[in-house]
């Protein structure tokens, strides 16, 4: 597994036309059984490549089975999560770039294009080795970008584009927005004391009500989505900072470390120190600033 946020300008040395400003690059190989929390990108357009394995994808109450070859573009503000469906779990790259509002054609195809997935067909060697160059890339220059790594982007980027106007099958997803704020509310303040009642009195909804249509459209409860989201909040911390599980436990809402351990463990399968060992030998920065928090 390897991550990079693109935050400065020095990440960004090609960021205007053809070009596109890449914001983040994530391969994962460790997608486990547990499904990964709610999450949109305000600014950003996501592209995914299903490098191996299967899974789901789903958006609202869309589930769109997914597997190796398959690529799908999510727009901003799209609340999304990928699902492993077995064990053997999913292997992805992920590739984010920033919306803009310029009047290249990139760019007016991906604001049109809403959700929509695409098979890579003959072109998935291509995608396969892209992704070894962008890891050979990141590897080699400590995660910063440069001509030949934003260059690899905008090739993968293009041809995307190219397979999604020939054979894409758009997503279709259900507006409301009273069910996104939700979602929006829970991810920004999950670190705070959020209970059923509170969420109730926020957006002025029983809250038998409010969890019967939550549910309804996302599968899980308030509770349990505000559970999932401070996990992942914690494996990020896990594994790109120092910080202690006492601290973590406190950053992602839980004064009691032990009770937070215990969470921890039964939602994800492993305790945080033993997570944390698992991903030591992994290239992962350590520095708490290159924390981005993408909702």
């Amino acid at each position: 597994m390897w991550i990079k946020d693109f935050n400065s300008e020095r990440d960004n040395p090609l960021k205007d036309p053809p070009f596109v400003e890449i914001t983040h690059l994530c391969y994962s190989d460790i997608l486990p059984a547990w499904e990964y929390p709610w999450h949109a990108h305000p600014y950003e357009y996501e592209i995914t490549f299903i490098m191996k394995g299967k899974g789901r994808l789903v958006i609202n109450e869309e589930e769109t089975p997914v597997q190796e070859g398959d690529i799908y573009a999510i727009p901003p503000n799209v609340y999304h999560k990928n699902i492993a469906v077995d064990d053997a779990g999913m292997e992805y790259l992920v590739i984010r770039f920033k919306q803009n509002d310029d009047n290249t054609e990139l760019h007016r195809f991906f604001s049109e294009l809403g959700p929509a997935i695409a098979r890579s067909g003959s072109y998935y060697e291509y995608f396969r080795s892209s992704c070894q160059m962008l890891l050979n890339l990141h590897v080699s220059n400590g995660g910063t970008a440069d001509e030949t790594l934003q260059t690899i982007c905008l090739g993968m980027i293009s041809l995307v584009r190219m397979l999604l106007e020939n054979r894409a099958l758009t997503i279709r997803t259900k507006s409301d927005f009273s069910m996104n704020d939700m979602l929006v509310y829970i991810t920004e303040h999950c670190e705070e004391k959020i209970t059923l009642q509170s969420l109730s009195k926020k957006f002025s909804i029983s809250s038998s009500h409010l969890s019967r249509i939550f549910t309804q459209a996302f599968h899980c409860s308030p509770i349990d989505y505000l559970i999932n989201a401070r996990m992942a909040r914690a494996t990020e911390y896990l594994g790109r900072t120092e910080k202690s599980v006492a601290e973590i436990a406190q950053l992602v809402g839980y004064d009691n470390r032990f009770y937070f351990t215990n969470l921890f463990t039964k939602r994800i399968g492993c305790s945080p120190t033993e997570y944390r060992e698992r991903l030591a030998s992994k290239d992962l920065p350590k520095n708490t600033e290159e924390i981005t928090w993408h909702k």
